[in-house]
């Protein structure tokens, strides 16, 4: 089986030196590719792609973490100044509309009611439409039909510009790998639609959200992600399931491959209190029922899925993945648990990794391998040299490349090595459970060089 090597990088940390606006767009991403095929890469994985909620009290400016996103529909924020160009004739926005009929008609509604409100908070919106009552949907749909259809051409143009990026992608022979969040923000299109199957009460208030408490095993502490709950023993699960059904079947237009985030929420979940920890809970998840078949729908319509397996209380998750021969992931940076003093055999043995693996040095939520180097100490570096079978270095940047180089040389079959452990810097994308409402530093990454200054690299399998 031949090995794919590959770069994560979120669309919008690239910039081209050839515009004014250093921010990521679809025709960034065209020139991005260039550099993947003429280093012989055969992945890009990128993060959620979708419009982030507002800001609170905000009327424009959106919240940085792709994890808060809309959960359907393209950020405009990628659409190119050539694209924004693009017209569209009545034939072809209705055969759009037609192909986008499970997601495109509430996503337009639901941006044209946030533009007229000043809010994507729908529990502020007026009560008709915030419940969503039939006869309020109709009567707003045709107050705002100018306001929509312009929603629905940016979209068009937005997945257009995709399809061009797709197309050379597979020219290429580069897979696009998406990133499936479990969890949706209250500020989404999505929830607004499945009201039913959350946690939320009537009017709109959540006495509990999403997060992680801390524990012995919690590697980042205690994290208050603030994202409404599934209503697991509320709904019947064929409700959960056509909320899943929608993104998956969206999903595929975008994506070859896709990562399900926080995997383990099906089984257990945090059920945290906004401001006193010691109310916080784990709850059990509807476990196997739901995300079995949720994988199998993934695998019917041909769309690659793989897991997030890392964290505690996963056996259960982790033995249905092996069941369904479904891919889990492997990161190097939790190889050497500075908290707990020792080697973590999961991660550390890098050549035993299952072949049916996607491996990585470090994620968007970690330090970057240069930085994780700086946390440890000459013996645990030493001891973690030996275990990777890397001659030690006193230099972490020399030893970095080594770790990087040696992971290319594991036993897994597919390889992903973020933007920044290709550089060999120390700039990280997120903190977790440093996440704040204004002024949210995270998110903000930029890669050090323009796309037209990136590095050729070496890569030895």
């Amino acid at each position: 089986m031949k090995k794919s090597i590959g770069t994560a990088v979120p669309l919008s940390a690239l910039w081209s030196g050839k515009k004014k606006v250093k921010n990521g767009d679809l025709d960034t991403a065209l020139v991005f590719l260039d550099w993947l095929h003429s280093t012989h890469q055969t992945i890009w994985q990128l993060l959620p792609l979708h419009e982030t909620q507002l800001v609170p009290g905000s009327k424009k400016d959106h919240v940085p973490s792709p994890y808060k996103g809309y959960g359907v529909g393209l950020d405009p924020g990628y659409l190119s100044t050539s694209l924004k160009k693009e017209k569209a004739s009545k034939q072809e926005i209705l055969s759009f509309e037609e192909k986008q009929k499970e997601w495109l008609p509430n996503y337009a509604l639901f941006c044209a009611l946030r533009d007229y409100f000043g809010t994507d908070d729908w529990t502020q919106w007026d009560a008709g439409i915030r419940g969503r009552d039939k006869k309020a949907v109709k009567e707003w749909s045709n107050t705002l039909k100018k306001q929509i259809d312009a929603h629905v051409l940016k979209q068009w143009q937005l997945h257009h510009g995709f399809q061009r990026l797709r197309d050379k992608a597979y020219k290429y022979n580069i897979k696009l790998i998406g990133d499936l969040s479990f969890y949706i923000p209250l500020q989404s299109p999505l929830v607004w639609q499945f009201q039913n199957i959350f946690q939320i009460s009537k009017n709109g208030k959540m006495k509990k959200v999403s997060g992680l408490p801390d524990g012995p095993r919690a590697h980042f502490g205690r994290q208050v992600w603030g994202h409404p709950l599934y209503n697991w023993k509320g709904a019947p699960l064929d409700d959960f399931f056509n909320l899943w059904k929608l993104r998956l079947d969206y999903t595929l237009q975008l994506f070859d491959t896709v990562r399900l985030d926080h995997a383990k929420g099906f089984f257990s979940y945090g059920s945290m209190h906004m401001t006193n920890p010691k109310l916080d809970t784990v709850e059990k998840g509807p476990s196997v029922s739901i995300l079995k078949k949720i994988l199998n729908y993934s695998r019917n319509i041909g769309l690659e899925l793989y897991a997030e397996d890392s964290g505690d209380r996963i056996k259960n998750l982790r033995d249905l993945l092996q069941l369904l021969n479904i891919p889990g992931i492997r990161v190097l940076r939790f190889a050497y648990n500075e908290k707990r003093k020792k080697l973590s055999k999961r991660y550390a043995d890098i050549f035993d990794y299952p072949p049916n693996t996607f491996a990585q040095t470090t994620t968007n939520d970690t330090e970057t391998l240069l930085g994780y180097l700086n946390l440890l100490s000459n013996e645990e570096k030493k001891l973690l040299s030996k275990h990777c079978k890397v001659q030690f270095d006193a230099n972490d940047t020399r030893l970095a490349i080594q770790l990087r180089d040696a992971l290319l040389r594991s036993s897994a079959q597919n390889i992903i090595i973020p933007i920044q452990d290709w550089l060999i810097t120390t700039d990280r994308i997120n903190i977790p459970g440093t996440e704040k409402a204004v002024g949210d530093r995270n998110w903000q990454y930029r890669v050090s060089v323009s796309i037209e200054n990136l590095p050729s690299i070496s890569i030895r399998p």
